[in-house]
């Protein structure tokens, strides 16, 4: 078990941080991780990997796209090991990333409802949570399938965002993800979302 009091550090990179991550991912996600992995491999994605007393015990796994004339900063998955949660380590990991991100228009982040821990977590941050529903009623149903796509959030039932510059009104920011072709999220949705879910299925 870690000793998870002291200084922590959270290191960023890429592939070559995937590894270490991948056994903290795949500990609270099982085989989803692999959607992590995917987009990390597909050149996007960066990780941010928490370090106490030379042991890992939290990761992310977070990507800026383009999608329409705004830039959303993803964060994907984040998990802190168990015997370390309640240190603060979640919320600096998000807060690294949102530094890194900053400049980005939109931070999001997807989850399923009664994950109460992320519902937390986010909200201290001053995130605010919408149900799909709730965001078609606001966006309309074309920005929310575009939303869908970016994020690969199709087993979530809630977006948490904020906008990267207090004060911003991040509703109508999230409407202009409609505009442009959206080619880049086509093809990453393709490639890290719809793919591994086909592999996850055993469908070739």
């Amino acid at each position: 078990m870690a000793n998870c009091e002291g200084t922590f550090n959270i290191v960023i990179g890429g592939r070559e941080l995937m590894s270490e991550a991948d056994k903290i991912l795949s500990e609270s996600f099982g085989s989803s991780y692999r959607y992590a992995k995917a987009v990390v491999d597909y050149g996007i994605g960066s990780v941010a990997l928490a370090v106490v007393n030379g042991s890992n015990v939290g990761a992310a796994v977070y990507y800026s796209i383009n999608a329409g004339s705004v830039k959303l900063c993803i964060i994907y998955y984040i998990a802190v090991i168990e015997s370390c949660r309640r240190f603060g380590i979640g919320k600096a990991l998000i807060s690294t990333i949102e530094e890194v991100c900053a400049d980005s228009d939109v931070y999001i982040a997807t989850t399923w409802f009664g994950n109460n821990p992320a519902d937390r977590l986010y909200r201290s941050l001053g995130y605010v949570g919408y149900s799909w529903d709730e965001l078609r009623g606001l966006l309309g149903r074309r920005a929310v399938d575009r939303l869908l796509k970016a994020t690969c959030g199709y087993d979530d039932d809630i977006a948490y965002v904020k906008p990267v510059v207090p004060g911003k009104d991040v509703i109508d920011m999230l409407r202009r993800v409609v505009n442009g072709d959206g080619d880049d999220i086509d093809r990453l949705w393709r490639e890290t979302c719809l793919y591994v879910w086909l592999r996850l299925r055993g469908v070739s």
